[in-house]
């Protein structure tokens, strides 16, 4: 059976933004190369090509190559695409933007059909939040509310804990009365790697900047923080 997917989950910040070195660092070890081969997807927010020049820049100056799926290609075009990368990194932006790409374009059915297979991934922000069940997400200027995500992963995933001070009690509220299940809530400059059994190794690069798993409990919520294992 195919090992299902795997994401390095950033809360938000990281080489697109030209922040927080030491999570590419993390990311770039989980790959089988010294040199890996990193594909980019910038769905989620097409109009911001500087961010593909500064993960190209970061990532090269670690031995990387990084080459952008277009999302015009064919089904076989992305395809052949994918066999040549060992990362594939989703940058952030509009989380509803960036489910419709995957869920109807053919080069979107082919980068979740390889994420499904095994397909290392890392999403910052939005790029992170759709492979979950659901997220905690504002795309389309409505607040803080449930999206439903592509299902790879389960439970339910909110990006940017610490930085917007709205959705922390927004997640927990939630998950306390089900409108999301239990889920992993992670500050900007942390990433955790995630897999189908769960949260496993998690790196900070900021002060303070944490991960945490939120379920249900008696009366509302309850956190527990992730241990750091790496720390920029």
């Amino acid at each position: 059976m195919p090992p299902g997917a795997r994401l390095v989950a950033l809360g938000g910040g990281g080489a697109t933004h030209g922040l927080d070195p030491a999570l590419d660092d993390f990311i770039l070890s989980l790959t089988p190369r010294a040199r890996p081969r990193v594909g980019f997807v910038g769905w989620a927010r097409p109009d911001r090509p500087e961010r593909l020049q500064r993960l190209s820049e970061r990532l090269q100056s670690c031995g990387a190559s990084v080459q952008a799926l277009a999302s015009t290609a064919t089904r076989g075009e992305a395809e052949d695409w994918l066999r040549q990368v060992d990362l594939v990194y989703v940058g952030g932006g509009d989380t509803a933007l960036l489910l419709d790409s995957l869920r109807r374009l053919p080069a979107g059915a082919a980068l979740v059909q390889a994420a499904r297979q095994g397909l290392l991934l890392a999403g910052v922000s939005a790029g992170a939040s759709v492979w979950f069940e659901c997220a905690l997400s504002d795309a389309g200027g409505q607040g803080l509310r449930r999206r439903d995500g592509l299902g790879l992963l389960p439970g339910s995933f909110c990006p940017h804990h610490d930085s917007e001070p709205a959705r922390a009690p927004a997640f927990a509220a939630a998950v306390a009365d089900g409108t999301l299940p239990a889920g992993l809530a992670v500050d900007d400059g942390v990433a955790v790697l995630v897999t189908v059994q769960g949260p496993g190794p998690v790196c900070s690069a900021r002060p303070a900047a944490r991960a945490r798993w939120v379920e249900p409990a008696p009366g509302g919520a309850r956190t527990t923080f992730l241990p750091t294992e790496r720390e920029g």
